[in-house]
């Protein structure tokens, strides 16, 4: 009985949080999910950049876009700061750059343009007050996923 009580306030206390996070039922993700996501992506596609895998980081970049492009048009403040305004001029146009230099396989201006897109996020963080949120690029792969090159 102790065992299920431990894993009924667990589950309790995870539900609460994720509602934390979240505007009220039916409003969609809010801020902080959007972040975990953007996050995940931007990952996900320094991985295929490590492995010149230009499917797999074009696909995770386009998830990107797309996330950042729903806080754009759904979270246009975080209190008092225009997160939407900044999302579009400053992440977007990182997420194009990188778009880019994938377009052309040049995995050298990838890179760099890859540390300018994260070099956006942490300028928005700072503009918004958060400047303690650092991104900065991943070291290993935390993913249940191979990141090379297939050909399918």
């Amino acid at each position: 009985m102790h065992a299920r009580m431990k894993f009924g306030r667990a589950l309790c206390a995870a539900v609460l949080m994720g509602l934390a996070a979240t505007p009220a039922l039916g409003d969609g993700p809010g801020l902080a999910v959007m972040m975990e996501r953007m996050q995940t992506y931007t990952h996900k596609v320094q991985l295929s950049l490590a492995a010149n895998n230009a499917k797999l980081a074009d696909l995770y970049l386009h998830e990107l876009e797309e996330a950042a492009e729903y806080v754009v048009d759904n979270l246009p403040y975080y209190g008092d700061f225009p997160v939407g305004d900044l999302t579009r001029e400053m992440l977007l146009p990182s997420i194009e750059a990188l778009e880019d230099a994938l377009d052309e396989a040049d995995w050298a201006d990838s890179g760099a343009r890859f540390a300018k897109l994260l070099d956006s996020c942490n300028a928005c963080h700072a503009a918004t007050g958060k400047g303690y949120v650092r991104i900065a690029p991943a070291a290993g792969n935390p993913f249940a996923q191979d990141f090379s090159v297939r050909e399918d």
